[in-house]
């Protein structure tokens, strides 16, 4: 925990810094960004008014009698407005100054369907307020022929627009440029000038980081060797307690079933067979991880301890139990419920494994539709772990050969459980089991095949001990 606080603080110093520098990089790029632009524009207004100015001169200069589309004038200024280069990806134009209908500008020729458009009635932002283009040149005019700038949009795009007034031929001289080409050129500027700051900051802010995990990691070195010897000694402990607790589980759930002679390998058996359905329901079942499939497994050893207490004359009984005997036997689920209970009082502390084992114990012959013992659970009020362990122990029962009756198939089984399914069995696990029978079939039949080996075993045994009899009583006298 100390470790990991350390580790929080240099996040923090780092988070700290990287904040602080990110802050004054950003201010200074929204203020160099701002300087730049109002840079870039007056030199584009700049340009701009000489385009224009220049433009006009050259019109002067050409002495045109009529700028009408088509006329001689028309194709002379067509020329002049085609020559004309303006940046930013900029154009001129020249428009009536009575209608704003488009007389001229850069590139009509490739599209003459633009000489239907008024421009000169766009609106245009200026110094002096809003107003139409072609208004705003002719206010211009009482001045000293200074042009108006300001932004209009044409054709879906913001421009910056210079106006020049020519009141002798009727017309306005608009030299556009691009807005969005201006935002470029201060983005080529301030966009590299913002990348350095932020390499630089994360070079200031790596460096001290370094130094400090630098000066840090020695300490923690130290305190992390400490650390790992009491969490690995505390970790054979645990393992070894558990262990010993899973142990004495088994042992004692031996004891209980070395009373039943017909029971084999049944713990074993039931262990797989209970992590098989519990892996499988983990799939939907939030409830279920693998520590509770590890302890499920272990704790279903448990289910039968209460038989302990139950008497021999009812354990070892082959044929039918009378209805006081069934009760005795019933007894085992109380028995053992309550020996889990007090084991888990005497250690304190909650214990998954203990209550999973108490669990089971005690409700593992509940049935989903309440018909069960010893309490008539119904449902959900049921334990999980017990409903888990009633479709495994049924299973193995059906499937085991016991001295009163023969092992019944592995289809037959299955039938048996898909015809209580949500009357005996919950509906969730046998599900679970219907998914996955497949590998209940397989210890099936190796159980089977482990019987039958060693009853033939046995039997050849005893064959050769009845055929070694008769010498061995017969060779003293002869």
């Amino acid at each position: 925990m100390l470790l990991k606080r350390r580790r929080m603080l240099i996040l923090l110093l780092a988070a700290s810094q990287l904040g602080c520098m990110t802050f004054g990089i950003l201010w200074a790029s929204q203020w160099l960004q701002a300087t730049f632009r109002r840079c870039i524009e007056r030199n584009a207004i700049a340009e701009s008014e000489t385009v224009v100015f220049e433009l006009a001169r050259r019109v002067d200069e050409a002495a045109l009698d009529s700028v009408s589309p088509g006329s001689k004038g028309w194709h002379k200024l067509q020329q002049l407005c085609d020559d004309t280069l303006v940046p930013h990806r900029g154009f001129v134009a020249v428009v009536s100054s009575k209608t704003g209908a488009l007389i001229s500008r850069s590139g009509l020729r490739t599209d003459p369907s633009l000489l239907r458009s008024f421009p000169g009635r766009s609106a245009i932002v200026h110094r002096d307020g809003v107003s139409p283009l072609i208004l705003a040149a002719r206010k211009s005019e009482r001045g000293a022929k200074f042009p108006v700038v300001g932004e209009v949009e044409y054709q879906g795009e913001l421009y910056q627009a210079t106006c020049l007034s020519l009141p002798e031929l009727g017309a306005v001289i608009v030299a556009y440029m691009s807005q969005a080409s201006l935002d470029g050129s201060v983005a080529e500027f301030v966009t590299p000038v913002l990348q350095t700051g932020f390499v630089l900051t994360a070079v200031v802010v790596g460096a001290t980081s370094l130094l400090t995990v630098f000066f840090v990691t020695k300490f923690d070195n130290t305190l992390s060797a400490l650390g790992a010897s009491i969490e690995a000694e505390v970790d054979q402990r645990t393992l070894a307690l558990a262990r010993s607790r899973s142990a004495l589980a088994l042992g004692l759930a031996k004891l209980a079933e070395s009373r039943d002679k017909d029971a084999g390998c049944h713990l074993e058996r039931m262990r797989t067979y209970v992590t098989i359905l519990a892996t499988e329901m983990a799939k939907q079942n939030a409830e279920i991880d693998h520590h509770y499939v590890a302890n499920l497994a272990s704790a279903a050893a448990l289910h039968d301890v209460g038989k302990i207490g139950v008497p021999d004359s009812v354990i070892l009984k082959l044929g039918r139990l009378t209805p006081a005997e069934r009760r005795a036997m019933q007894m085992h689920t109380v028995l053992g419920g309550e020996c889990l209970a007090n084991i888990g009082q005497s250690l304190g502390a909650p214990d998954q494994f203990i209550e999973l084992g108490r669990q089971i114990a005690m409700a593992h012959h509940e049935q989903w539709d309440g018909s069960g013992y010893p309490h008539g659970l119904q449902g959900k009020s049921i334990p999980l772990a017990a409903r888990i362990v009633a479709v495994a122990d049924v299973y193995d029962a059906l499937t085991t050969k016991r001295a009163y009756r023969d092992a019944v198939s592995h289809s037959e089984a299955r039938e048996w459980i898909v015809s209580n399914y949500g009357a005996q069995f919950d509906p969730e696990v046998v599900e679970a089991f219907v998914a996955r029978e497949q590998d209940f079939a397989k210890i099936s039949v190796a159980a089977s095949q482990q019987r039958a080996a060693i009853e033939a075993a046995t039997a050849a045994r005893a064959e050769r001990q009845a055929a070694l009899a008769p010498a061995q009583s017969g060779s003293p006298s002869a």
